[in-house]
């Protein structure tokens, strides 16, 4: 098993060899990691999203498109199963809250909810 830290590593090396998108993303699926294309909040490439409720890493290998209201990008997608965990590794490692939006929502005084989200 590998650690984050070193399974960062080894994507930024390959994320070094080219700027294209098209040559790492094969680059990636030789080397054996799943890659889909998901949305994204305020990403950089290199950025490492934990996703608490699916348990998998996201790491974001390309630049975000704005796709309708929301951002997405080519991320890799690693379950925290098969990672070392190493609790002296010291990586920023973005949560995703989750929030539910509800549109014309009344709230208990039976008045609009001014925001439209409720988070759970």
């Amino acid at each position: 098993m590998k650690t984050l830290r070193e399974i960062l590593l080894e994507i930024q090396k390959i994320l070094d060899t080219s700027n294209m998108v098209e040559i790492p993303l094969q680059k990636f699926k030789a080397s054996g990691y799943q890659i889909e294309f998901n949305w994204v909040k305020n990403g950089n490439i290199g950025d490492v999203f934990y996703m608490k409720k699916k348990q998998v890493y996201r790491i974001q290998i390309s630049a975000s498109e704005r796709c309708g209201n929301y951002d997405k990008a080519y991320c890799i997608v690693i379950p925290v199963s098969t990672v070392s965990q190493n609790s002296t590794e010291m990586i920023k490692i973005r949560n995703i809250p989750t929030t539910r939006i509800i549109r014309n929502k009344l709230d208990k005084t039976g008045v609009k909810n001014k925001n439209n989200s409720i988070k759970i």
